[in-house]
């Protein structure tokens, strides 16, 4: 027969110095705790199964009375409870009687490690972002499901543009809640009689010209950059541009070891888009150049000090704004931009959209006529050259010879590796831009 009782626990004082109220269930020997929304100042303040002490005792005490009764009718109906462990026992307590009140960070954190385990870190770290943004809003890391309500969700968007917040990353910020309070519903963790986004229009906003016109790009590429930093970031913008815009955490993981080929899976897409394969080409004689330049021995890209995705991002937001100045150009100078700027080039010559989805990773295009034909690798690597001869300036013979004259390195390279020493670097404090660069 399990026991039920109001109780505090001395040893665990919250931040504040009050005490969370907890449910102590004891059974075969065991003792295990429900914890409550209710707090007292002192362990005092419990005594014999009752608030004492207290102006609000008396309120306190019946809600915690019907507390106890809907665990006791609970438990009541459960068949041979003493076949289970006192932990077990809370477990069913919790989903059968509903006593378990689901805070937002708990379901992020489930939903997040979803995320994880599907390598999704990326996205994981924007809904990190998020939910601290969310409870900055609420002015605690508790915020109850249950209390979500429209009025917040507006007034959320208030104080996001208070903050001086762009529309884009409300809306990132807005979507990734969204998610989160979906998630929760699915799993029937709350009901809702009337949903907290029910009456929240999205923000719109003109999509940023990121592109870089041939002009500004062929700047960035004839660049010779005497500054360690700079020279970097030229390099990586150039590469992701060279590999038909591939994220910067797929050209980390790809291993480059005697390739002439790319054959790949976007890892943004691959575990969320039912229509997301593979996307293969040959290596263009400049995208072999830098991996030449950057090859580890394992056939790994190191970018000397900056090897992860996170420090990578750390140094485009740092420097790529002096970078840009110093080369006269007025665009933002990130990751994103050399993916839309390849596309850009591409429609802008009218080469198809599909061969250019297929080339940057994108899932298969919905037309109907991609239902009967198949976007092949020759025809993505004779996209991928045209485009670059455009925005090079390049004549094809002469790119065909720089390729026999780099593949011998590349080789060469793999052989003797390219590692350099790793540095950790100060985080970025301008969130937009952080936020830019993990979408």
């Amino acid at each position: 027969m399990a026991n039920f009782n109001i109780v505090v626990l001395p040893a665990k004082v919250l931040r504040d110095g009050t005490h969370k109220v907890r449910i102590a269930i004891s059974h075969r020997g065991d003792t295990r705790y429900i914890p409550t929304n209710y707090r007292v100042d002192s362990p005092s303040e419990v005594s014999n199964n009752q608030i004492v002490g207290r102006g609000d005792a008396g309120y306190l005490n019946i809600q915690l009375r019907k507390k106890l009764n809907d665990l006791q009718e609970t438990y009541d109906a459960i068949d041979d409870p003493d076949i289970y462990t006192c932990s077990q026992l809370v477990e069913i307590l919790k989903r059968k009687g509903g006593q378990e009140k689901k805070i937002f960070e708990t379901v992020f954190n489930e939903y997040v490690e979803m995320l994880q385990e599907k390598g999704q870190t990326s996205s994981a770290r924007l809904y990190s972002l998020a939910k601290d943004r969310f409870e900055d809003f609420y002015k605690t890391k508790e915020i109850l499901l249950e209390t979500i309500q429209p009025m917040d969700i507006v007034r959320f968007d208030t104080f996001l543009r208070k903050r001086g917040s762009s529309a884009a990353t409300i809306k990132t910020y807005m979507s990734l809640i969204k998610v989160i309070i979906d998630y929760a519903c699915k799993m029937k963790y709350i009901k809702y009689e009337v949903e907290p986004f029910q009456f929240y229009d999205m923000p719109t906003y003109e999509p940023r010209e990121l592109w870089f016109t041939v002009e500004e790009f062929q700047k960035v590429y004839e660049d010779k950059p005497t500054l360690y930093n700079y020279g970097i970031m030229r390099d990586i913008w150039l590469l992701t541009f060279f590999l038909g815009g591939a994220n910067i955490v797929d050209i980390l993981n790809y291993n480059f070891k005697n390739k002439t080929s790319m054959r790949y899976q976007r890892t943004k897409t691959k575990n969320t888009k039912k229509d997301s394969g593979w996307t293969v080409f040959d290596l263009q004689p400049e995208a072999l150049a830098i991996i030449e330049k950057y090859i580890s021995r394992g056939g790994k890209l190191q970018f000397g000090r900056y090897q992860s995705k996170t420090t990578i991002s750390q140094l485009f937001v740092r420097d790529s704004k002096k970078y840009m100045e110093a080369l006269g150009i007025e665009k933002r100078f990130i990751l994103m931009a050399a993916r839309k700027t390849f596309f850009q080039i591409g429609f802008d010559n009218k080469e198809s959209t599909d061969i250019l989805d297929y080339c940057v990773g994108h899932a298969r295009s919905k037309r109907m006529a991609m239902n009967y034909a198949m976007v092949k690798p020759e025809m993505a690597t004779a996209c991928m050259r045209r485009v670059f001869d455009i925005a090079i300036g390049a004549k094809l013979e002469q790119t065909e010879q720089n390729r026999n004259e780099l593949e011998p390195k590349l080789e060469q390279s793999v052989e003797k590796g390219n590692g350099r020493e790793q540095k950790s670097e100060n985080s970025p404090k301008n969130e937009d831009e952080f936020t830019t660069f993990l979408m």
